[in-house]
């Protein structure tokens, strides 16, 4: 390790036997004339060691020695006086003043070395306690759990939250190990940077706790081994929140399928048997209705499916005309549509991404005919319409789920505002971005691919 010492002495003499003494030892040596000089280095400098001088002209070592101890940032570099003096006394007064230790001239080779390589020694100790001391003192402000480990996972720092966390009673240990047993985690060691999940159930003795950990490994510097920083966050009240959100969605979904089927099954029975038209006509309203419910249903569905289950796997053929036609009907409102490669083999989130976007693009249609262009295959989506739009400062905020844009910016009947939160949640799962743009006729254009 590279020992820098400042050595302060107005004698050339002297300064040149102490560099003929220190230099073949490997130390790197600053040499300055005076108490001034030696001052202005410090500001800016922080040395391991310091020879100072106690008689020089201008001010005396014992000014600066009195300096370096009211400074924070050099108080705890160790100084060794170089004194001349025979007096017992002024050499009390040096270590009064907060002198480690002192040397008396002519110098003696072997007790220079010796208390040169003790207090050099004594000073990289107490730098790296005293860094020790801060990174605990901050790690134990922090909200989160800090842990950080050697290149092994030994744990060489813990503050008290992430001991709180992981129900630990001491920081000692292998944040590995710890992970492995409590969790059932394994750790990925072959990489630098990770982040997961882990939980674990109510007991009698404990509530059922959830926690996101975030891991990154700092690179070897100047000889110090690579370690990593773990960082652990309570997400126990958002995860219960979400699956209480979920399931009451997926409770509520299933509790109106059962008398909406009764109301569909019985509405198609009086479109088929009744010969009076006006009857007709309501069996038909009710029958558009309870599509429209089914349709409101199917999403809220496939919203839950999205927080629960990975949509990315299986492949179908997507038939966009047919889409069209059913929503179409549905929405009560003609729509022309422009398809690319119809039908198409597509992913299933990829289907269910572009059935959202299309009935929006149709019930939200301001315009007596919903015009409607749709390119899809296996790297993007894009649908462009010809309804009113979306306002620029809107473009964030329709991605939050439930979130409706007001009725005077539609023209149309508000939905439950699950659509594009639907849409932005299949395409992170896809590792795809999704854009919002104006279209070719003043409407909506959103794009999906890998941006």
């Amino acid at each position: 390790m590279n020992i820098k010492i400042l050595i302060v002495d107005d004698e050339p003499s002297n300064t040149e036997l102490l560099e003929a003494l220190l230099e073949p030892e490997g130390y790197t040596l600053i040499k300055v004339k005076n108490g001034e000089d030696a001052l202005e280095y410090l500001s800016g400098n922080e040395p391991d060691l310091v020879l100072l001088d106690v008689v020089m002209p201008g001010i005396s070592g014992f000014f600066v020695l009195k300096e370096i101890r009211r400074n924070e940032k050099n108080r705890a570099v160790p100084v060794i006086l170089l004194t001349s003096l025979s007096d017992r006394e002024d050499k009390l007064k040096g270590l009064g003043a907060g002198a480690d230790d002192y040397i008396s001239k002519p110098f003696d080779r072997v007790e220079l070395l010796f208390k040169v390589h003790t207090q050099a020694g004594l000073s990289i100790l107490r730098r790296q306690v005293n860094e020790k001391e801060k990174l605990a003192g901050v790690m134990d402000l922090l909200l989160e759990g800090a842990v950080l480990t050697d290149c092994n996972f030994n744990i060489q720092q813990m503050n008290k939250t992430a001991m709180e966390m992981l129900r630990l009673k001491d920081t000692s240990g292998n944040i590995e190990e710890i992970l492995l047993k409590t969790f059932g985690y394994i750790v990925e060691r072959d990489i630098n940077n990770g982040k997961f999940m882990v939980g674990r159930p109510e007991t009698t003795s404990y509530p059922a706790e959830c926690l996101s950990v975030e891991y990154h490994r700092v690179p070897k510097i100047n000889g110090i081994e690579s370690s990593y920083v773990f960082v652990f966050k309570d997400v126990t009240e958002i995860f219960s929140r979400n699956k209480m959100k979920t399931d009451f969605l997926a409770l509520l979904s299933l509790k109106m399928r059962a008398p909406l089927t009764v109301i569909s099954g019985y509405s198609t029975m009086l479109s088929v048997f009744e010969s009076e038209k006006k009857l007709k006509d309501i069996a038909m309203a009710i029958m558009r209705s309870s599509e429209f419910m089914e349709s409101i249903i199917k999403r809220v569905l496939f919203f839950v499916e999205i927080e629960n289950t990975s949509l990315t796997e299986n492949e179908i053929v997507f038939d966009a005309k047919e889409l069209a036609g059913r929503l179409s009907v549905v929405y009560a409102k003609p729509c022309n549509l422009a398809i690319q490669a119809e039908p198409a083999k597509i992913k299933y989130w990829q289907e269910i991404a572009a059935e959202e976007l299309i009935a929006n693009a149709i019930k939200f249609c301001d315009k007596e005919e919903a015009k409607v262009s749709v390119i899809i295959d296996a790297d993007r989506i894009i649908v462009e319409d010809n309804g009113p739009g979306i306002p620029a400062g809107e473009y964030k905020k329709v991605f939050e789920p439930f979130y409706q844009i007001n009725k005077s910016n539609t023209g149309n009947t508000a939905g439950l505002g699950i659509g594009l939160s639907i849409v932005k949640r299949l395409c992170e799962s896809a590792n795809m971005r999704v854009k919002l743009e104006k279209s070719f006729d003043g409407g909506l254009k959103v794009a999906i691919g890998r941006y």
